[in-house]
């Protein structure tokens, strides 16, 4: 038996054929973003027992279908949580230095280093300076894997009791 596939994904692969860009008669500042513009709040979660102190905000772009990127900065001697979620991830470090766990192997990230977090494997950055925050632009195809699993970004975090959170 096939599973059917959701109208959302039929809808991605309908408009990447027609060939047509996207926004041409957009305005170009929805093309970039700034520290001032396009940014939204989009989680946070503080627990000083666990050392967990960081924030995450997304930079909107109306337009985007498949990528979606967000900012988390990450308070120093801090972590995010030790979580696991259904997209890909690209982390581009914008500032500081940490260390970024990737399945069972940390390794260290300082500003301009890249690291890639496959779907499904449990990840966690953690900021190794007392000092400076770590701030990192994390790429994601939130887009196309919200597309075919629907709604799943809560079931992901432990602030939310996330069944997937691991």
């Amino acid at each position: 038996m096939s599973n059917p596939v959701p109208q959302p994904v039929l809808d991605l692969v309908i408009r990447a054929q027609s060939r047509q860009p996207l926004g041409a008669d957009v305005a170009p500042e929805s093309w970039t973003s700034s520290t001032d513009t396009h940014r939204a709040e989009h989680y946070s979660n503080k627990n000083e027992r666990l050392e967990i102190d960081f924030s995450v905000q997304r930079a909107v772009f109306p337009l985007s279908q498949t990528i979606d990127t967000r900012i988390f900065e990450i308070a120093p001697g801090s972590r995010n949580e030790r979580h696991k979620h259904a997209h890909e991830s690209l982390f581009f470090v914008l500032e500081g230095q940490g260390e970024v766990l990737v399945g069972e192997e940390w390794s260290p990230v300082k500003a301009g280093d890249l690291a890639f977090v496959p779907r499904w494997i449990m990840h966690q950055t953690r900021n190794t300076s007392t000092t400076d925050s770590l701030r990192v632009l994390a790429i994601t195809d939130f887009g196309f894997t919200s597309a075919v699993l629907g709604d799943y970004d809560r079931r992901t975090r432990l602030s939310h009791s996330g069944q997937d959170a691991g």
